[in-house]
C-alpha cells in the first residue's frame, strides 16, 4: 500500500470521516474510519459491523469531507 494511503486512513480514522474503500480484489466497503492500535489493519464500521480491512489489500480510497458554512451565504 502506498504510504499516502495508509497516512489518508489515519486522518480519516482521527476525524471520524466518511470512507469508500476499494480492495484490490475489486470489492468496495463504505464506513466510518476508526482509530486503531492494529499497525497492519483499519478497523471501518459499516452499516453490517465492523470490518477489518489488512493495510496491503487496500488499492485507493476516498473520504467524504463535511463541511460546516457558518453565517449567511448570497450567491
Amino acid at each position: 500500500m502506498d504510504k499516502k494511503l495508509k497516512q489518508s486512513l489515519k486522518v480519516a480514522a482521527v476525524r471520524r470521516e466518511l470512507i469508500v474503500v476499494w480492495l484490490l480484489n475489486g470489492d468496495k466497503i463504505k464506513g466510518i474510519a476508526e482509530v486503531s492500535a492494529d499497525s497492519e489493519r483499519v478497523k471501518i464500521n459499516t452499516i453490517e459491523g465492523p470490518v477489518w480491512v489488512p493495510y496491503v489489500d487496500v488499492e485507493d480510497i476516498s473520504r467524504v469531507i463535511r463541511f460546516r458554512v457558518e453565517g449567511e451565504t448570497t450567491i
